[in-house]
């Protein structure tokens, strides 16, 4: 019991290292933000480890990432969207539990969780930037780069996601938890 509680402790921390590393590492400007890959590790995270460590790595790492990264104002906003992307996801696995079903990364429903969790980016950032800055800077920040950032993370996922089930990742971590 002792091993798999620090295994889940340990796999929760380099998850949390990968989603800060992925946020900060590779970023292309764009707009008033950037884009980056972390959002990819999220979703894997969130297919991959129990809900509350999937949400404790994507909030905390990402909100390490926008401190890191110069944008500190984001980190309390960030914290919250981050945990609501993995959410989706967690719902997912719920469900698939129930079924069953829940031995891949990549499958039709980890697809259609990429729309809601793309929608609570683009709508939680339009929601931080109109109290941090008011209603025509938010609005035209969602509209001209708002939706690119959970784009470029949806290809990434999938691509990581089906390299990860090739190699049976998921069976191979959560069967020691």
């Amino acid at each position: 019991m002792k091993h798999k509680k620090m295994l889940l402790l340990t796999t929760t921390a380099l998850f949390t290292a990968l989603v800060t590393v992925g946020t900060t590492v590779i970023q292309i400007p764009v707009g008033n933000g950037y884009t980056h890959f972390g959002d990819s590790v999220i979703y894997l995270a969130a297919c991959i480890l129990p809900g509350p460590c999937a949400v404790f790595a994507a909030s905390a790492g990402a909100a390490f990432a926008d401190i890191i990264t110069g944008f500190a104002v984001y980190a309390p906003a960030t914290a919250v969207i981050k945990a609501l992307n993995a959410l989706p996801f967690i719902l997912m696995r719920i469900y698939l539990k129930r079924k069953n079903k829940d031995d891949k990364i990549l499958s039709l429903q980890s697809c259609l969780m990429l729309i809601p969790t793309t929608f609570v980016t683009i709508f939680g950032y339009l929601t931080a930037d109109y109290f941090m800055f008011g209603g025509e800077f938010a609005v035209a920040s969602a509209i001209t780069d708002g939706w690119l950032q959970p784009g470029g993370s949806l290809v990434v996922f999938i691509i990581l996601a089906a390299a990860f089930d090739r190699i049976n990742l998921k069976k191979r971590i959560l069967r020691d938890f």
